[in-house]
């Protein structure tokens, strides 16, 4: 089997499409192992690289250990070319952080590569990468773990366990040759706390609210960029209060940097569920790296507000149910979740490909915010083969964000508009 595979490669590698060199085929079946963790600092906004659980667990620990089994595939996509990433990290040696707006025209060329991608239609693909961001709520050794077919996968890197900031971790196979990031999402089912609990409301409220969390006179935003309660508000404030905040997607930045740096040869892919994987499309968008999300917000708005590069055919995939009203942008208003929690997730359109369950039209549930639970989406739908197949996954066509709000910008070269989401944009 290995052989076909490197036969395969040879094939591709001679034709006048490939323009990528993967230096080792990676067949379906991975073998992966602990190696390091990652632990963000609250009170310092560092990334440290730790031997050991900051509370004393062994890493290599039994109970740390969770196994899942993912099948890479073979497909062409458009992404930044090695000479513009380059310059991108440039940027972050100069200003601290990856930036796009610093690039100019003449720096970016975009260029359609080979790569290993999560293949979406495999139904065992997919619930492992799901399983994977249900993990990330949890600490090394706890009992809410997942663990299946034992010795294909096991829990790879850790970061950012105790108090306020990104977690996670990163799993990774035998030889470090496909790693996968897998960022937590929204505390304690969105609402009751936690240790991680304001952080994430400010991420939240920043990236995926269509003006700084300004929903009502009692609310207190994340910025002030709103004019008066006309719902008017001046667009370039919020992209330079979002350039200029320390955000999950930075931190995340920084961890995909430093491991990029570490297993330079490695195929790298992100996934999450919820904020994390808002957060994952957003750090894949930055580096043209495949991206799984679940049950995400819309994050093609804070992708324009960070000039991420509009691709038209770049390998993010978003799932979610149509019961979410956090997925399908309806969690908004007085009488909603979101509101009583203090939250403005108020946009619905998606980067990439959406891959929908329509969960009230086929199956009758109700709109509801537990059906926004990546517990609930493994249990309910992944695990039921036979009741939900996998969907189609398809660009959102005709979409756009914040209907209600009237933007100005008063720059010259203003590039923010919230429709035709299908043109493709450079940057």
């Amino acid at each position: 089997m290995y052989l076909i595979y490197v036969c395969i490669f040879i094939l591709l590698a001679g034709s006048a499409a490939q323009q990528y060199v993967i230096d080792r085929p990676i067949p379906p079946a991975q073998t992966l192992s602990l190696r390091r963790m990652y632990y963000l600092n609250p009170r310092t906004n560092q990334l440290t690289r730790l031997a050991r659980h900051p509370q004393g667990d062994p890493l290599a620990s039994e109970s740390s250990r969770s196994v899942y089994r993912v099948q890479p595939i073979l497909e062409q996509h458009s992404v930044p070319s090695q000479s513009t990433l380059q310059l991108l990290r440039q940027t972050a040696v100069r200003h601290g952080k990856p930036r796009w707006h610093m690039l100019t025209a003449n720096d970016i060329a975009i260029t359609q590569n080979w790569n290993w991608v999560p293949d979406i239609k495999n139904q065992s693909s997919v619930l492992a990468l799901a399983k994977m961001c249900y993990d990330a709520y949890t600490k090394l050794g706890e009992d809410d773990w997942y663990d299946i077919d034992k010795d294909k996968w096991h829990v790879n890197d850790t970061f950012g366990w105790d108090g306020d900031g990104l977690r996670g971790h990163v799993f990774g196979n035998q030889d470090n040759s496909l790693l996968v990031i897998a960022i937590k999402g929204t505390t304690a089912g969105l609402f009751s706390g936690g240790p991680t609990g304001d952080k994430d409301k400010q991420n939240d409220n920043l990236l995926f609210s269509c003006c700084c969390g300004r929903v009502s006179r009692v609310w207190k935003p994340v910025c002030n960029c709103f004019q008066d309660d006309n719902n008017r508000c001046e667009e370039s404030c919020v992209q330079d209060t979002i350039m200029g905040e320390e955000l999950y997607y930075d931190h995340a930045v920084q961890m995909y940097l430093d491991l990029s740096d570490a297993f330079p040869d490695a195929t790298i892919w992100l996934t999450g569920h919820s904020l994390g994987g808002g957060v994952a499309a957003l750090v894949g968008q930055t580096f043209g790296l495949p991206a799984v999300s679940f049950e995400a917000p819309g994050d093609r708005l804070a992708s324009l507000r960070l000039h991420l590069p509009r691709l038209p055919k770049i390998p993010i995939w978003h799932f979610g149910n149509t019961a979410d009203p956090i997925f399908i942008g309806e969690c908004q208003g007085i009488y909603s979740s979101c509101w009583y929690g203090g939250f403005a997730i108020e946009t619905h359109c998606h980067s990439g490909k959406t891959c929908v369950w329509d969960t009230v039209k086929e199956k009758g549930w109700r709109v509801d915010i537990r059906s926004h639970r990546i517990g609930d989406i493994i249990e309910k739908i992944l695990l039921q083969p036979d009741v939900f197949s996998l969907p189609e996954c398809v660009p959102q066509t005709n979409c756009s964000d914040c209907s209600g709000w009237d933007f100005y910008d008063d720059r010259d070269n203003a590039l923010f508009y919230l429709h035709s989401p299908d043109e493709y944009r450079s940057l």
